[in-house]
């Protein structure tokens, strides 16, 4: 029994080290891509990203703050909510919010 299961764990390490061996040819041209999501603070944006939200979204709170790195380039999620709607909004690379998503509270069950 146990010649039998160290034979398949040898034969299943010899698979497995040629198919990487196998890939790597392959995969040489591929950049290799990291990346990081976090939550952060308001108080941790850029102020070229915060001073909009604060002026043009005074009647709005953040529910949701995140920051998206990939590739060495940042990208910011955040929601903002009031009690008519909820705002998604995104940047990438820029100085500017754009909003990807508007959504109307239901008055009805308030």
């Amino acid at each position: 029994m146990k010649t039998t299961i160290l034979s398949v764990v040898f034969l299943l390490g010899m698979t497995i080290t040629r198919a990487e061996n196998g890939a790597g040819d392959h995969t040489t041209n591929r950049k290799t891509t990291s990346s990081a999501v976090r939550n952060i603070l308001s108080t941790q944006l850029p102020a070229r990203l915060l001073n909009p939200i604060k002026t043009k979204y005074k009647t709005y709170w953040i529910t949701d703050l995140h920051k998206a790195t990939a590739d060495g380039k940042v990208c910011y999620y955040l929601t903002l909510e009031n009690a008519d709607q909820t705002l998604k909004l995104s940047t990438n690379h820029s100085a500017t919010w754009q909003v990807t998503t508007v959504l109307n509270k239901d008055v009805a069950s308030r």
